[in-house]
């Protein structure tokens, strides 16, 4: 079986994630979308990308079992990558040719061979023409955590559930919501952790800490301070105090001590969210701060709600920061230096065991020149 799985035309909704990241990788509980696809088809299916060009060399190299953008796609089943799949839902495609949720294609068959050249019109052109499905489509990263709560909950009950290392003192509380733990996860000493909750492997959550739930964090992550209703995408430091909410935290992010992000405005009044060329109404009374891969922040930073941090950024100074901040900001006003911030992730990863890779490398070049024009 054939399996293709594609970015569509609206992935730009899903920044600042979507800076380096394809849609399937997207986290909305224990598993990401494509492990959803993965779990529903199995390792013996035959997997495809269709992804975005500038993405292709650093998405082939993170999956090389899979083919990524081929010349000729095969006959298959196509499945949107931002869009969280269950067996269930699988079920019904395929009887049928191509189906949407709220006006987004999510899905279609076909029989025939298509050329990635004409990949991109196909898509477009089928998308007038779809049967309704009921199944969750990612339009924005937040909702990614509105649908934490159900996730979770179905996940924990397929999850290999593994028992942490706890210090003494730790509170545990599943009244509201299961906990899962992957290999090698550490609970310091006073922690408490309430459900629902993913915490990924190796781990950390520090002393004191106060997660709330609705959490997931990816895997590496060292985590302290006040946490609910967010995602930590992985390798991630949030070690000390200062409040984190309704947010979506990307890989390799550090957030210095006492960051703090607002995630109600004090009016009650709904959130409105900045991308890099256009500001929409969120139609969120909760939302608190979206932040690209290898983004840093200072000590006692200030963080307004509905703010959108891109990648590879500095991010320090008094008062609230504005609350768009493009890809590699240096402080408020000046531009990061290229050759010191790969100098610096080289580092961040080395303390994870990790290396910066000769296509991210490619990439993060081609990032920074594009940004600057």
């Amino acid at each position: 079986m054939n399996i293709i799985v594609f970015e569509d035309y609206k992935i730009n909704n899903l920044e600042p994630f979507s800076i380096n990241h394809a849609s399937f990788e997207l986290k909305c509980g224990a598993y990401s979308n494509l492990d959803r696809i993965i779990n529903i088809f199995g390792e013996n299916a035959n997997y495809y990308f269709i992804v975005r060009d500038e993405l292709k060399d650093l998405i082939q190299e993170k999956y090389p079992r899979y083919m990524v953008n081929p010349p000729l796609i095969p006959d298959g089943i196509y499945l949107n990558g931002a869009a969280v799949w269950s067996k269930e839902n699988v079920k019904k495609i395929n009887s049928g040719y191509a189906f949407s949720s709220s006006g987004n294609l999510v899905a279609f068959n076909s029989n025939d061979k298509i050329s990635f050249d004409n990949i991109r019109d196909k898509i477009k052109t089928i998308s007038g023409v779809t049967s309704d499905i009921n199944i969750n489509y990612i339009s924005y990263l937040w909702e990614c955590i509105d649908l934490l709560e159900e996730t979770l909950i179905l996940d924990s009950k397929i999850f290999p559930n593994n028992k942490p290392i706890l210090e003494k003192g730790c509170i545990l509380d599943d009244s509201s919501g299961p906990i899962i733990f992957a290999k090698n996860v550490t609970i310091k000493a006073g922690a408490i952790v309430k459900g629902p909750i993913f915490i990924d492997k190796n781990s950390v959550i520090n002393e004191g800490a106060i997660l709330k739930g609705n959490i997931v964090i990816g895997p590496k992550s060292k985590i302290g301070g006040e946490v609910t209703n967010t995602i930590f995408q992985g390798y991630s430091n949030k070690q000390h105090e200062g409040f984190l909410g309704h947010s979506y935290i990307g890989e390799w992010v550090n957030l210095g001590a006492n960051t703090n992000n607002s995630n109600l405005k004090n009016n009650y009044g709904i959130i409105k969210f900045q991308f890099s060329d256009k500001t929409i109404d969120s139609k969120k009374i909760f939302l608190g701060v979206m932040i690209g891969d290898f983004t840093r922040t200072g000590i006692s930073t200030m963080i307004n709600s509905g703010s959108n941090f891109g990648l590879g950024s500095n991010i320090f100074g008094s008062g609230f920061q504005d609350k768009y901040i493009k890809s590699f900001s240096w402080g408020k006003e000046e531009v990061t230096d290229f050759n010191k911030f790969i100098n610096t992730i080289k580092i961040i990863k080395k303390r994870r065991q990790e290396l910066v890779t000769d296509s991210e490398l490619s990439f993060l070049k081609n990032l920074y020149n594009n940004s600057s024009k």
